[in-house]
């Protein structure tokens, strides 16, 4: 986007340059001939008397007023940064386009038959249909179930045999009237309740950045303690009003036995290594020999007796042999202590880590909201609690770093800007004055998102930077006509209220052709094109803002700037002035 843009400006270098001047030579030559009628000459009336009756004496007051004029422009910055830091407008990094896919997600406990799981699974694709039936009808074009085979709001697959899930595919958003979270919310509420069922989720797959819009990483020193605060978290969460498909990546699995050497065994001189091996051969098998049959290559294992392999009491029978000769039975050295297991074991940076992750539903709640009330009344207890450490990561990562470098950009942009404008002005003062505007034509920008009703994103930041690019050609427009009439020797204050009078035309006329461009874009309704509207929104009512801000509050900004000690006067003679009033009055 920036690189079409700067494209398309020096398209317009061009032909302000090399076509413009022909137009205008033309237009020049046919000016003393012509005379307004019709339409235009009433345009033109309206517009003067619009100019002399309204808004010069308006501007005048204000002019006369300077100080009450920029407190007050003040007044309704400061308000407005304090509205977003209040969070009355939440931030919704990157919203995205709702796809045609769903599916969900159901963990049973281990050692669920598979039957079961398939009968539950087809439960669920009945009551997908249903609430297509629900809604009308000819919203599903297939429903699909996958035993054995789980997925995560980022496409991650896992597989095992007491889980599985239902894909869903939909017609195109664009073509129905029922949105994903109206249909999941529905389809959820008519799936019913199994015994031995320890999770079920319903995900929708989205573009943009990957991640998902709560991915909360747990990090701690052993499984129990990261486990335990997960499920914790995961409670918190599913009782938060729009969160939903609450799920961690580290599910339990089949049952273990956690073997540990008695203080008679370590007598012995057993050690854990050498009863792991012992055990390894005997259910494993001990590879002795490979033999070669056909070209093949065949294995020769010795190992225990399927009939003792498969009980899970043979353990209670199995001799250990001493490191010095000799064997004693299992139970005499080692104790055995039954335990969950879990079907993955992650981690993070050589650091035992578990993910727990969400959607949000935006029309019901914010998920910068959801985090900051997480960090203020959750997430430390839970620290205190279980010895853990929180991050949040996925989205919430690239939005950190993005914001980052925005910040870094803006500044660097700032810094352009105002060294081309101390190079066109030759002042470093000037530039300032005509810069002033910017930070205030976000207030338009702001307000514009709370009056269409949308939250700001990473595309509202992205108009920002397009914004402070064009706010300031208003500013320029008007302090290079004063700054001409100064040099005429014109009064300041009646040198700013001209310039803002002859000028207003061309500064409406530079605001309105950019906010009427922008105006379709605004109140588009295809979905695919949500994203776009903050970034039109920040531009079109920050510019009519800030085009508001230009014409009042850059010449009471002059006139203190000129009264001030960092302006250089220069004297004027009484017939200079006498002259630029006659030339004034004229004009009007």
């Amino acid at each position: 986007m920036p690189i079409i843009v700067i494209c398309v400006i020096l398209a317009s270098l061009v032909e302000s340059f090399l076509v413009l001047p022909g137009h205008l030579r033309g237009t020049f030559a046919r000016m003393g001939r012509y005379r307004p009628k019709g339409l235009r000459k009433k345009l033109d009336v309206g517009f003067a008397r619009f100019r002399e009756g309204i808004f010069r004496p308006m501007l005048s007051a204000g002019v006369r007023a300077r100080w009450i004029t920029v407190a007050l422009a003040i007044a309704i910055l400061t308000s407005t940064f304090g509205w977003v830091a209040g969070g009355r407008i939440a931030f919704n990094f990157f919203p995205v386009a709702e796809g045609p896919i769903l599916f969900a997600n159901v963990d049973f406990v281990s050692g669920t038959p598979e039957s079961q799981v398939a009968q539950y699974l087809e439960e669920i694709e009945q009551a997908a249909w249903d609430t297509d039936a629900h809604f009308g009808g000819g919203l599903v074009r297939t429903a699909i179930s996958r035993k054995g085979l789980g997925e995560s709001g980022d496409w991650e697959r896992r597989s095992s045999d007491n889980i599985g899930s239902v894909l869903v595919e939909l017609i195109k958003p664009d073509e129905r009237s029922v949105r994903n979270r109206q249909f999941i919310n529905e389809w959820h509420a008519r799936i019913p309740k199994a015994a031995g069922l320890e999770n079920l989720s319903i995900k929708e797959p989205t573009a943009g950045p990957p991640g998902q819009d709560l991915e909360v990483r747990i990090i701690g020193s052993d499984l129990e303690s990261v486990k335990s605060a997960a499920i914790e978290l995961k409670n918190v969460l599913n009782e938060i009003p729009g969160v939903s498909g609450v799920e961690d990546n580290m599910p339990y699995g089949r049952e273990q036995r956690i073997l540990q050497l008695t203080p008679t065994g370590e007598a012995l001189g057993l050690s854990v290594e050498n009863l792991g091996r012992q055990l390894r051969a005997g259910y494993e098998g001990q590879l002795v020999q490979v033999m070669a049959d056909n070209g093949d290559e065949v294995e020769v294992r010795v190992m225990l007796p399927d009939s003792e392999r498969d009980r899970i009491n043979s353990l209670e029978e199995f001799e250990v042999m001493l490191p010095g000769g000799g064997a004693v039975p299992f139970d005499n050295v080692v104790n055995m202590t039954p335990r969950r297991g879990f079907d993955s074991i992650r981690h993070v940076e050589g650091k035992l880590a578990v993910t727990v992750t969400g959607d949000v539903d935006d029309t019901v709640n914010n998920d910068n909201r959801i985090i900051a009330n997480l960090k203020a009344n959750t997430l430390g207890e839970l620290e205190t609690r279980h010895g853990v450490t929180f991050s949040f990561e996925g989205r919430q990562a690239d939005q950190r770093e993005t914001l980052a470098d925005m910040q870094r950009g803006a500044l660097v942009a700032l810094i352009l800007i105002y060294l081309v404008l101390a190079w066109v002005f030759g002042s470093y003062g000037w530039p300032l004055l005509v810069m002033v505007v910017i930070p205030f034509g976000l207030i338009g920008a702001i307000w514009g998102h709370v009056l269409m009703g949308i939250d700001l994103t990473i595309l509202s930041m992205f108009g920002f930077f397009g914004l402070a690019g064009i706010v300031i050609n208003d500013s320029i427009i008007l302090v290079t006509f004063y700054k001409e009439l100064r040099q005429q020797g014109m009064a300041v204050e009646k040198a700013v209220v001209e310039a803002a009078c002859q000028r207003l035309r061309a500064v409406l006329l530079t605001s309105l052709t950019t906010i009427a461009g922008l105006t379709p874009l605004l109140f588009e309704t295809s979905l695919q094109a949500q994203f776009l509207i903050p970034m039109a929104t920040s531009i079109a009512f920050g510019l009519a803002f800030a085009t508001f801000l230009v014409l009042f509050l850059i010449p009471s900004l002059l006139a203190i700037y000129e009264h001030s000690f960092l302006a250089r006067q220069k004297p004027m003679s009484a017939d200079t002035l006498e002259d630029q009033a006659a030339s004034s009055n004229q004009t009007g």
